[in-house]
């Protein structure tokens, strides 16, 4: 995909793994074919505030905020460890943003860290 070559067609969704780490001890993740981290802004974000679930008759709908640390935590906190733990699953990053801008801004960040093999925005 995109010129990324996955071990198998296994990845996991974007927000479903967290960073990895979350689901370390749940899932053996060096068996992926990849995993698409939870979402990455430039400046960290809250989320929305509750509720952010509403179900009507139709269905249910949300709106969970998008709630992470920020760029800069990201980078220090958690893409080191992915890039020692996952050498052979993809790691994909979410990247979020209010702007073009900040969308360049997390890409261009996270072109050269170790372990991470793309972005995909939301």
């Amino acid at each position: 995909m995109a010129g990324i070559e996955f071990q198998n067609p296994i990845v996991l969704a974007a927000g479903t793994a967290g960073y990895g780490q979350e689901l370390d001890d749940v899932v053996a993740l060096d068996r992926l074919g990849g995993l698409v981290t939870k979402a990455v802004s430039v400046e960290p974000r809250s989320g929305a505030p509750a509720p952010r679930v509403a179900e009507f008759s139709g269905g249910m709908i949300n709106a969970v905020g998008l709630a992470n640390p920020g760029l800069e935590a990201v980078r220090r906190d958690y893409l080191p460890w992915l890039a020692s733990t996952c050498e052979r699953p993809r790691v994909l990053v979410n990247v979020i943003g209010n702007t073009i801008g900040d969308f360049e801004t997390v890409v261009s960040s996270l072109t050269a860290e170790a372990g991470v093999a793309g972005s995909s925005s939301t």
